[in-house]
């Protein structure tokens, strides 16, 4: 459904007439991921408001939002994986967090930004097969914006807010580390460094 609409948006813009077919065909493809996350995204919200968690998973998806933006990184194969996902880490984590009143220690958050830095650092921006980043510009200019970013929220986390946000903070962020860690990439079998299949552009 999303992919019949995205083409319907582009026919009535007739995008096609002013992009070359490369063009067109990343355009769809970032049109069918924008409507897809907010189709996600509304899933998620809702429920979340259900359980009383609004603020909770706001803060820890706009944290994920922020570095995925940069960093990219695995999608689930189906929809409903998808939504699965957003919901079991959006929903279900600020809810444990809640239910146990747990928070990071300022040791752990410190450790924990290392870790997500290097990670950044080695892994970022990880493509996916529908979407190879090809270009060794763009990867470049990505990793160093991904960097900003993580370091961004993590001195958010660690100075201007209190433990609670600090801790939803840090842990979106690890969610998105996950995404671009080639072992989940291993572990769901999925080609990493799908650039390496495309002669390589500057």
């Amino acid at each position: 459904m999303t992919h019949t609409f995205t083409l319907f948006i582009l026919e009535k813009l007739r995008a096609q007439s002013f992009m070359t077919e490369e063009e067109f065909e990343n355009v769809q493809y970032s049109l069918e991921i924008l409507l897809i996350n907010i189709l996600k995204s509304i899933q998620v919200y809702f429920i979340s408001f259900l359980f009383g968690l609004l603020f909770e998973t706001f803060i820890m998806n706009l944290a994920y939002v922020l570095l995925r933006w940069h960093a990219n990184g695995w999608h689930a194969k189906s929809s409903i994986a998808c939504s699965l996902f957003g919901i079991a880490t959006f929903v279900g984590i600020p809810f444990v967090l809640q239910e146990t009143s747990f928070t990071l220690s300022t040791p752990w958050m410190l450790i924990l930004s290392v870790i997500i830095l290097l990670c950044v650092f080695f892994y970022a921006p990880a493509d996916t097969e529908k979407n190879p980043l090809v270009s060794v510009s763009e990867r470049k200019r990505k990793k160093l914006f991904a960097l900003i970013s993580a370091f961004s929220i993590i001195c958010v986390s660690l100075f201007l807010v209190g433990a609670q946000v600090g801790t939803l903070l840090i842990i979106g962020l690890l969610v998105e580390i996950l995404m671009i860690h080639p072992l989940f990439y291993k572990l769901n079998k999925r080609s990493y460094k799908n650039y390496e299949n495309y002669q390589i552009h500057p």
